[in-house]
Parts: structure tokens; sequence; C-alpha cells
């Protein structure tokens, strides 16, 4: 569709209105009405000839009649608000029926606005000026969305577009409960290295910045590659869950492998680097429900989880072992027989829950 008032390289061109009426005495006083008030017009006088200039001309308004010769103007309606190209073209209907339920079905085939025969010029040129402005804010909206869709492709990772590309309500759906696997990471020492560092001690802050933002990818890399979705750092710690915004069948499974192999990743990572810039592990896995959505307000809202299991499973991370794979007893119990992991004999004797660690 034309954006009506658009820059088109001579000055702001006037906008166009398609007249699709095969009555030549009706189509020519409404095109001159037209032209005098400010618009740019042609006729068509059959539903063919009307499609063939919809594509080659492109108005910013069809005025459609009811009643042509080779056509039903209801079935020419359903046709252009079906066609993906044309569907944002705002349709007036002007039409010498009366019946309530044939200007309804007219409403029903997608039409914009109606206009009856014997019609005031004036009130034609008003409901016209109106649709203009309709799509003009239709146009505005587009434009908007697309600049923010090309945002969100920079920074979304490649599996989360193709589902709001494609499963839309899955993501912006709202807040509900799901059932989690969240796995947590923390770090040991990481709190006292970094102050260590800002205060000017040994290393320096940006390197030791630059080899945690080293082992934080490779957690991101791991868990969106099962199909997860990572947290940022917090308090010394990340999370990931799985099954929320995407379901994942066997979610802790995907949990699993990717806690081992992001271990495994960092395990080759240190070979490289100096002890002053490793960082040790601690591994925590949970599954149950939890609250999914958009929390906060405002202006910042993110898409997170809230719940006893995102909490249960950070706890757990403070306390593993460096190297360490906490499992809670309900998540070893998902992924029982799949890796060997033991009863947690070390655990603090506080944790009044079953354990499981694997080294």
């Amino acid at each position: 569709m034309g954006v009506p008032g658009t820059s088109t390289g001579g000055g702001m061109r006037p906008p166009r209105v398609l007249i699709i009426e095969d009555d030549p005495g009706e189509a020519r006083a409404l095109h001159d009405l037209l032209v005098w008030n400010g618009f740019e017009a042609q006729m068509a006088a059959t539903a063919r000839h009307g499609w063939g200039r919809l594509r080659t001309w492109r108005p910013d308004v069809v005025v459609l009649d009811l009643g042509l010769p080779d056509a039903d103007g209801l079935a020419v309606c359903r046709a252009i608000k079906a066609d993906a190209q044309l569907r944002d073209v705002p349709v007036l209907i002007l039409t010498g029926r009366v019946a309530v339920m044939q200007l309804v079905e007219g409403l029903r085939a997608g039409a914009d606005d109606y206009v009856s025969k014997p019609y005031d010029p004036r009130e034609v040129l008003a409901r016209l000026h109106a649709l203009l402005r309709r799509g003009r804010r239709i146009a505005d909206l587009k434009t908007y969305h697309l600049r923010w869709w090309s945002f969100l492709k920079t920074l979304l990772p490649a599996p989360f577009l193709q589902a709001l590309t494609q499963r839309p309500q899955e993501l912006l759906g709202p807040a509900q409960v799901r059932p989690l696997s969240v796995v947590a990471v923390g770090w040991e020492g990481l709190s006292a290295r970094l102050q260590e560092a800002m205060r000017g001690g040994r290393g320096g802050a940006g390197t030791l910045h630059q080899a945690l933002n080293r082992h934080l990818d490779m957690f991101y890399e791991s868990v969106l590659a099962e199909g997860g979705m990572p947290g940022p750092l917090m308090d010394s710690m990340a999370i990931a869950w799985f099954n929320a915004p995407l379901a994942c069948a066997e979610h802790p499974v995907r949990a699993l492998r990717a806690s081992l192999a992001f271990r495994e990743r960092v395990r080759r990572l240190h070979q490289g680097l100096p002890p002053a810039l490793r960082f040790l592990p601690r591994l925590a896995l949970h599954r149950g429900e939890a609250l999914v959505g958009l929390m906060g307000g405002g202006a910042f809202r993110s898409y997170l989880p809230v719940g006893e299991v995102i909490e249960t499973a950070r706890r757990l991370a403070l306390l593993a072992p460096a190297w360490g794979i906490v499992l809670s007893g309900a998540f070893h119990e998902a992924v029982r027989g799949l890796f060997p992991a033991l009863p947690w004999t070390e655990a603090p004797r506080f944790v009044r829950m079953p354990l499981y660690l694997i080294r």
C-alpha cells in the first residue's frame, strides 16, 4: 500500500483512490469530486480491470461498488484482504443496497467502511480522509515493528527468533506456571577476586573481567545448544532454565547434557589460562514448577522464572564443591541411570532433602 503524503522525489504526492464502479456516470462524478479535492483517482469498470490497477498503481484507498458485471463485489473485497501485499489497503463500499444484512456481509468480507447511494459528497470525503489517517497509523506501526524486529535479530539466539516467527503465542503469552529444569552455576571465590582486582591487585580488573566473560560465554553457548534459556549474571551466579519459553521434551536430560558439556569446555579452557584467570564452576540442577513470563513494570521488564525451584537451585550451587554437579532428589529421579551420580554424603546437615553429586 502506498503511504499518503509520501515524498516521491518531486514532492509530496496526493493520496490515490481507485474507484471500481461499473456505472460510467457514477464513476465519473466521483472521480471529478476526488480530483477537485486534491486526490489522484483512477476508474475501473470491472473486477478484472480493478484488480489489475490494484497491482500496478497501488492505491491508498479502494472505493468498491458491490454490483459489478463480472464478479460479486464482496468476493473482490475478500480477495483484497486475503492478499498479503494488499490487505492493508482500506476498502470503502459504495452501494445502492440498503439492506442491513448486505452491509453486514460487506463488513464481514473485510471492508473498512461503507457509504450508501445516493451519497452526500461531504460524507464520502470525510470517510476517505478517516481511512487515510488509519492507513498512515498502520504504516507507521509497521515501520516501528520492523525496526524493533531488526534490533531483536541482533540480540536473540536463532531458536528463539524461529519460535517468535512461527509460534509467537508461546513466547508472548501471559505468565504461566510451567515445569522447569534449572541449572545454576556459581564460581569459587569470584567476588573476592573481583574486589581484589578493583583495588589494584594481581591480574587487573579488565583482564579478570575478560576471563570471566569467556567462562560465561561457554555457559550460555552450552545452554543454548540444548534449547535452554540463559539468564544474566547476578550476585556472582548465573542460571538457565529449560522448557520455557520453548517447550523442551525431556528437559531434565537437556539440562544435564548442557551442564556436562559446559564443565568439559571449562576444563579445556583452563589448560590455556594462568591460574589467576581460572574460575572454578560450582553447578546445581533442580526440577520443579515456576511462574514464567514477563516480570517487572514501568520502563523495565524481563522474561524470567520465579519460584522455589529457582531459589533452591541457587542455594545448592553455593554449597556445591568446585567442579561438582549437585542434583536435587527431584532432578535425580528424572535422569536416573543416564550418568553416574552418587548420594552426596558430605552435604551440609541443615539441607533436609536428598542430594546427589556428579564429580
